[in-house]
């Protein structure tokens, strides 16, 4: 992969294989080797001198560096294209015109309903074996009525997919797009882009190299995407008439007669000319204005009524059924008012739900109803065409059908009926991802917001174990981030302050740090609102946490100072320990450690003043840890050793299986790796107490190295595999350090 970087780079520095080597001393063949392939992985020297003599960015020259390293396996195949279109028909010119394009970028616009998205993934679907290094799909949401896609988030996601490990991500959205622009040059990747707003959003998730083709759909025409990159452009407009009646044909179930079958007498057999519907369904198409949405829900009222096409062509044929574009609401409620009192209910609040999609289970609580009874309406919605089953279990409407649903929520349901429905929605999604969160991070002090009793018919799920959050957690962020800031706009202020703290452990581990600094963003601006100065200045010093490891420490120091004048001002001087606790980490990020253990001291005091054995272990451990990494080893034992007492006071059995992971590792520095065994397996032994896996992965991992130290290697590889399994199944960057240790000597 490194080669087609290199060559990337090169090209757009407008120099020759020979000109590059003659500037960077570096030998032509050389050059021509790694860009061919022969040299996967040239010396980080190499590399170097290269990303010197090309002159690169600080974004590029670290994307180019990570493009360096070796990989651990061959990275996945991302397929993420929705389902092909059922029965798609027509559409041949455009189809055509997509297939001859040779431009790397090509756009359709088009009217809302007018069938683009159905159209691109269509032909993506087709097209696919042309592009064996994976497709990429993302819907950008560009005219929704609520927030669109952030393209930091999406380039995250497409990273995430290309099986790029957390720990070769960097942490600035523009290191991550030239690292995203390294891993897709030279790989022949098909990326569709649905919905996009403008250029401005398409820009930066443009993939590099010739080999990748972007298809980009949107409502405008996007005239300067089309400028700036050479772009090929194709328009949509409605189906013609013949398409339109082909396709109401397939929908209806309507078997087309021969074009021209004669009989005896030299009549024809048929109805009409292109549909065994004839008249009625050319009248059914033009009434909607043979818009493919409009199409389809008609389509899906027949099938589910029963009536010929005669019959609905007569419902359809008054003046207000001309449709146009801005007039498909009249379909729109012809096929809403043909559903069943539970399927129009649940219609109506889908339209309050401002994710992107969603599932059963959140529909169920939506709805304050049972998860039987939800699957049954949702499929009632789906058979009429006014919800898609995208991927299994989860849901989502065109947003035309979203704004709709939302005009007749507002227009039908009281106002405390649509808040009890959002009550449940929000209650659904903050007590599951805050019991995902006591899965994920058994360490981490309580929660300072009570969080409460779900609302009725909420019905979260609190048994969940470390994969379950996990896999909860990857597939849902995107929709939490969303209801979190719904939950601003609606004025419901708890539930946006108690949904950012459920979702701050995941988003670190994940390293989405943009993500986790606006969730804690919105948590400050709702705890003003409700005037919590607790929880302002726990979400301060929040903010101080990631804007220290988005290197950005003026910040973090501004918000680090906003929460001491906060917790100092209240008296809280328990809220004053906490802040220094995290203060000594941001210390530790900025790579101060003197002041760093400086406020770590000074926590631990505090905690030791206000006899709080729980925090008082915590800020002990680091205390302990800072002396340790600074060299000070014995320094840093007594404090360890007074930790791991206070933790077994409090009963705090997660950080006390920390301590001792932590002391076995203070053992090895100080050369005593048999000291240091003991202390992992006793941490073993706890384990199990916590329901972590990762910590137990953790121990394991720490027990093989200290075995291979005694010189027990088949003992150190047992204790290494065990881990290794653990870590891939939870898609953790451990897993490819443990890889390398397992294999043999000289292979890799």
């Amino acid at each position: 992969m490194f080669g087609s970087v290199l060559r990337d780079f090169r090209v757009r520095a407008l120099l020759t294989q020979e000109e590059l080597a003659e500037l960077s001393g570096v030998s032509e063949r050389q050059i021509r080797e790694i860009e061919s392939g022969r040299v996967a992985v040239p010396r980080s020297s190499t590399v170097r001198v290269l990303a010197d003599t090309l002159k690169l960015s600080s974004a590029d020259r670290a994307a180019f560096q990570l493009a360096a390293q070796p990989e651990a396996g061959p990275p996945p195949v991302p397929a993420q294209l929705p389902a092909d279109v059922d029965g798609f028909t027509g559409r041949a010119d455009a189809l055509r015109a997509l297939d001859a394009a040779t431009a790397a970028v090509v756009t359709v616009s088009g009217a809302a309903g007018v069938g683009k998205t159905s159209l691109v993934v269509h032909w993506s679907h087709l097209a696919a074996p042309g592009f064996p290094d994976g497709q990429l799909y993302v819907d950008l949401r560009g005219f929704s009525q609520h927030a669109t896609v952030d393209p930091a988030e999406v380039i995250r996601g497409f990273l995430d997919a290309l099986g790029v490990p957390f720990d070769r991500i960097p942490s600035g959205v523009a290191a991550q797009a030239a690292l995203y622009r390294s891993w897709t040059a030279g790989r022949r990747l098909l990326v569709v882009l649905d919905n996009a707003r403008d250029a401005e959003q398409v820009r930066p998730l443009l993939p590099a190299g010739p080999a990748a083709r972007t298809v980009v759909t949107s409502r405008r025409q996007l005239t300067a995407l089309v400028a700036e990159t050479g772009a090929a452009a194709l328009t949509l407009d409605v189906l013609d008439i013949e398409e339109a009646v082909e396709l109401l044909d397939h929908r209806l179930g309507i078997t087309a007669s021969p074009p021209k079958a004669e009989t005896g007498q030299g009549s024809s057999v048929g109805p009409g000319p292109g549909s065994a519907g004839g008249d009625a369904v050319a009248a059914i198409a033009a009434a909607c204005g043979r818009l493919p949405l409009a199409l389809a829900l008609v389509g899906a009222r027949a099938q589910l009524t029963g009536f010929p096409p005669a019959v609905i062509a007569a419902e359809l044929r008054h003046p207000g059924s001309r449709l146009a574009a801005l007039e498909i609401d009249v379909v729109f409620s012809w096929s809403y008012d043909a559903l069943s009192r539970e399927a129009a209910r649940l219609f109506r609040l889908l339209g309050l739900a401002a994710g992107a999609d969603i599932s059963v289970a959140a529909a169920a609580a939506l709805a304050g109803r049972a998860l039987p009874e939800i699957r049954r309406t949702l499929a009632e919605l789906t058979h009429s065409s006014l919800v898609t089953e995208h991927a299994p279990g989860r849901y989502r409407m065109h947003d035309l059908l979203h704004v709709y649903a939302a005009e007749r929520a507002r227009a039908e349901e009281a106002d405390a009926v649509r808040q009890a429905a959002l009550t449940r929605l929000l209650d659904h999604y903050t007590h599951t991802a805050y019991h995902a969160d006591l899965v994920l991070n058994p360490v981490r002090a309580p929660i300072p917001m009570t969080i409460g009793t779900p609302a009725e018919g909420a019905e979260p799920k609190h048994t969940i174990d470390l994969p379950a959050a996990l896999e909860w957690l990857r597939t849902e962020h995107a929709v939490l981030l969303t209801a979190l800031r719904q939950a601003e706009e609606e004025g419901m202020h708890r539930h946006a302050w108690q949904l950012s703290w459920a979702l701050d452990t995941f988003l670190n581990d994940e390293r989405r740090w943009h993500d986790e600094g606006a969730a804690w963003a919105v948590a400050l601006r709702a705890a003003t609102a409700m005037t919590d100065r607790p929880a302002a200045a726990h979400a301060h010093r929040f903010l101080s946490a990631v804007n220290g490891r988005l290197d950005r420490f003026d910040d973090a120091h501004t918000h680090m100072r906003e929460a001491l004048e906060l917790s100092l001002a209240a008296g809280d001087r328990a809220g004053e320990a906490e802040n220094r606790f995290v203060l000594s980490y941001v210390y530790w990020l900025q790579g101060d450690g003197e002041h760093a253990l400086d406020q770590a001291e000074r926590s631990l005091s505090l905690f030791a003043e206000l006899d709080v054995p729980l925090w008082e272990g915590k800020a002990s451990l680091a205390v302990g840890w800072y002396h340790s990494e600074l060299g000070a080893y014995q320094e840093a034992l007594p404090f360890q050793l007074r930790a791991l007492e206070l933790q077994r006071r409090a009963g705090d059995r997660a950080n006390e299986v920390v301590t001792l992971d932590t002391l076995g590792l203070l053992y090895q520095r100080l050369g005593d790796p048999e000291a240091a065994i003991p202390h992992y397996q006793a941490g073993l032994r706890l384990v199990g107490a916590t329901e972590s896996p990762e910590l137990r992965a953790q121990l394991l991992g720490h027990l093989g190295d200290a075995s291979e130290a005694v010189g027990d290697l088949q003992t150190a590889r047992e204790h290494w595999l065990e881990a290794y399994r653990i870590f891939s199944e939870l898609g953790r960057p451990q897993a490819g350090d443990l890889r390398r240790k397992l294999q043999p000597p000289g292979s890799g």
